[in-house]
């Protein structure tokens, strides 16, 4: 999926550059190797992991089972205090150490 939108944003760069027939070649599957598909691609795989670590801390949080216990001591809620979102912010993985 990532290089189909590489793709697709590398040739609207380069047909607003006048580039287009280089852009017909990279929307009809070509063209990889061009440089624009190649940074469209890098910076879509970045802002993919930080996606994915903003989901995964979501999805914690939205388990009713983080929130709910017989008294509030004991739910991970009390005791994760912000740290799953916190480290999910700062590009690591922490909140998996609530799932152990």
């Amino acid at each position: 999926m990532a290089i189909r939108r590489a793709r697709e944003a590398a040739a609207d760069y380069l047909a607003a550059r006048g580039l287009t027939s280089d852009a017909a070649i990279v929307r009809q599957g070509g063209g990889d190797d061009f440089p624009e598909v190649a940074i469209a691609l890098a910076l879509l795989r970045g802002q993919e992991g930080e996606r994915g670590r903003y989901e995964r801390a979501l999805r914690t949080y939205a388990d009713p089972d983080f929130w709910e216990a017989d008294i509030a001591e004991a739910t991970l809620a009390y005791h994760d205090r912000g740290l799953i979102a916190r480290a999910a912010l700062t590009g690591r993985e922490l909140f998996e150490i609530h799932r152990d």
